[in-house]
């Protein structure tokens, strides 16, 4: 009997020994911050010109000059082979659909127009995978193609690129389920520096600015009962059956009160943010992440084009008013959300919920009106 407890109790101490050493004192994966340059998934990097380069390890200051700051942009799902000129990123220019939904002669290269501001200019590209709702939130969160989630692969190939003496700022925005993808690499690179993987603070965003983001919803995710059991990527934190507002909420609070970054949301159609719209207190997701950010609802978007209409409407409003530097304020005369407000101002604005006010996509004629959170009333 005394042999038979001491060798459970050795089993007990190997099996514990493995899991250590397969996953870390921490829990997380053994993992460093190397990429497969060889993938079709990946960064991409604006070189002007309406041309995009995929990271390399030798990238011209064309490409990537660290004494820059950078800009990184996250496309949604099912992208418009219309809007790629190398299949392989959503080029950072004006949505055909907007012009469509519009009618207005729009044509910004906005990866031109950054790069003409001094910016750096990434696009994290995953075009060819974006393609099936139902995996979306599995591949950004979970595992993609039987390894770690499209969010670590990401997280490590902007790690690698921008280095440990990079000092400039990086600003991420997403759209649609670009912003699930935008949010995880941010919790990624969070978790990285939490577990000593890197050391550099500045490679973690310190602005998120979010247009109509997709927070999911679990009867459109293949699967789900199976998801909601398993661990996220690299950390092995567990989903907790916890569904993708609730999630997207936790994770938003973590990275805020980690990294005091400066979050901006501006949501368009009701139905990708499963009704994040009730300013009224009744919804304690909507809470969390509210106090987390500036909260706007495109009201005179949906007045003007319709609730179905401005998917890609709201997201050329962020960009727009990013690449002209608008500034908009509320009826208070107080500086309002934009995509050009500072981090400071957006920081002040947290656990604000604001209107958009103009029917039509004219930020020059824009305005807001902050509403009180728990009435919709000002």
């Amino acid at each position: 009997m005394k042999r038979i407890f001491i060798a459970l109790i050795l089993i007990t101490v190997i099996i514990g020994a493995f899991e250590l050493t397969a996953c870390g004192e921490t829990g997380v994966d053994n993992i460093n911050i190397e990429y497969d340059a060889k993938t079709v998934y990946g960064v991409y990097w604006y070189s002007g010109d309406g041309e995009y380069v995929r990271s390399s390890g030798d990238m011209s200051a064309d490409l990537f000059d660290p004494s820059k700051p950078t800009f990184v942009f996250a496309h949604g799902w099912e992208p418009d082979a219309n809007n790629s000129s190398n299949a392989l990123v959503e080029d950072l220019v004006t949505h055909p659909d907007t012009i469509k939904q519009t009618g207005l002669n729009l044509d910004y290269n906005y990866a031109e127009e950054l790069k003409d501001m001094g910016y750096n200019v990434a696009l994290l590209g995953w075009f060819s995978y974006a393609k099936n709702l139902g995996d979306l939130f599995k591949y950004i969160w979970v595992d993609f193609d039987g390894g770690h989630a499209l969010s670590v692969r990401f997280a490590q190939e902007l790690a690698s690129v921008l280095g440990n003496d990079y000092s400039q700022d990086v600003k991420i925005v997403g759209h649609s389920y670009g912003s699930q993808l935008a949010l995880a690499t941010t919790y990624q690179l969070s978790k990285f520096k939490e577990n000593g993987l890197i050391s550099n603070q500045h490679i973690i965003p310190t602005r998120m600015t979010l247009a109509d983001p997709y927070i999911g919803m679990p009867k459109l995710i293949n699967s789900w009962n199976k998801i909601a059991k398993s661990k996220i990527s690299y950390t092995n934190e567990k989903i907790s059956n916890r569904t993708p507002n609730v999630l997207f909420a936790d994770q938003m609070d973590y990275v805020v009160s980690t990294n005091d970054i400066a979050v901006d949301i501006y949501c368009g159609m009701s139905i990708a943010s499963t009704g994040y719209y009730a300013y009224d207190g009744s919804d304690a997701n909507f809470e969390k992440l509210s106090k987390n950010c500036a909260f706007v609802k495109s009201a005179g978007l949906m007045e003007k084009y319709g609730d179905t209409s401005i998917h890609n409407v709201t997201r050329d409003w962020v960009l727009m008013s990013i690449v002209n530097e608008v500034i908009l304020y509320d009826q208070n005369e107080d500086i309002a959300p934009s995509g050009a407000a500072s981090d400071e101002q957006i920081k002040s604005m947290r656990g604000k919920c604001y209107n958009q006010n103009f029917k039509g996509l004219s930020l020059s004629q824009d305005s807001m009106t902050l509403v009180d959170r728990m009435t919709e009333k000002y």
